[in-house]
């Protein structure tokens, strides 16, 4: 699964063009989590709000921009916490400065705990930041026994910093996502059903009536792309999906059969490989954006299963369930 994010702005929040507000549209795992008052931050009604959103359990990372990298600091303190399984913290104040038109109320998130946190972590600045001087950074990293990356001048690391997207810092959080245990996305979770375990991939079965379609699923856990395979691992799932387009052409004996990888709903790594009709509904387009769902009635669902298990037998995939 593409573990899940709890995006934490500072304060006034983090407007369309923040790089913390693109990530929540480029990942539904990046959760904000929202504030009763983004003008008056108050740590104590802060923190009840991020205690609320780990009181589930799920193994999270915190993304803190400015006050809310202070705040991701403050909250490695709950109890709630545990869940927490990194922490990318970017461009914290120091409060050795005044802060221009800050209310008071700002002053309740010092002083910044400079104690060890209980995850890993990274602390991302500026060598020119107003509110966060380069030995603040210092003292914060050795502190938190946080991993320190430097960006250069490009100020306090937020939309005026002309970042966009902010790849490289995105790529910071694979890493700390890929610390959490493999688990397939809870999105497909829902649409598919066990089938089988490849050598590298798990196979599901779409519960889709209208198209004979599978997924295979890399178990590395934080992967997005093929690029995040090391050599042996894309040769694997080349390996697999061969097999599998042969299976699905073998047992359904379909007129075309697609292979994708899209990853724009669902970030984490999967392979769609599904049986095309002249007949059905979709063609010649793409499956996607169909109409809802159409589950297929249980005799469907296990009439497929039998003669895919049947079609892929001697390829290493061991049948579960």
């Amino acid at each position: 699964m593409t573990t899940r994010v709890l995006s934490l702005p500072g304060w006034n929040g983090s407007g369309p063009g923040h790089w913390q507000s693109r990530w929540e549209r480029l990942d539904a795992r990046v959760v904000r989590v929202e504030q009763a008052s983004w003008a008056a931050p108050s740590l104590a009604a802060w923190l009840e709000r991020v205690e609320a959103a780990l009181a589930g359990g799920e193994p999270t990372v915190l993304v803190g921009h400015s006050l809310g990298a202070v705040l991701a600091v403050h909250a490695a303190r709950l109890e709630a916490a545990r869940a927490v399984i990194g922490a990318l913290l970017v461009a914290p104040p120091a409060f050795d400065r005044p802060i221009p038109g800050a209310p008071a109320s700002l002053a309740s998130f010092a002083p910044v705990p400079l104690e060890p946190l209980p995850f890993p972590s990274v602390l991302v600045h500026s060598t020119n930041d107003d509110f966060l001087s380069m030995a603040a950074a210092s003292r914060y990293a050795s502190a938190w026994g946080s991993q320190r990356v430097a960006m250069g001048e490009v100020g306090h690391v937020n939309a005026e910093s002309g970042l966009g997207t902010w790849a490289a810092g995105f790529e910071l959080l694979r890493g700390l996502r890929a610390r959490a245990a493999f688990r397939v996305d809870p999105r497909l979770e829902a649409d598919s059903s066990h089938l089988a375990e490849g050598p590298l991939s798990q196979l599901r079965l779409m519960d889709e009536a209208r198209f004979p379609w599978c997924l295979l699923v890399p178990r590395v856990s934080a992967a997005e792309d093929v690029r995040h395979l090391d050599e042996a691992q894309r040769a694997q799932l080349e390996a697999e999906t061969h097999a599998v387009v042969d299976a699905v052409g073998r047992v359904f004996s379909p007129d075309k059969v697609n292979v994708a990888a899209l990853g724009n709903v669902v970030r984490q790594l999967h392979v769609h490989v599904v049986a095309r009709r002249l007949d059905d509904e979709a063609w010649p387009g793409p499956v996607w954006g169909r109409g809802p769902r159409v589950p297929a009635t249980s005799g469907e669902l296990l009439d497929r299963r039998r003669r895919l298990l049947e079609a892929l037998h001697g390829h290493g995939f061991r049948p579960v369930g």
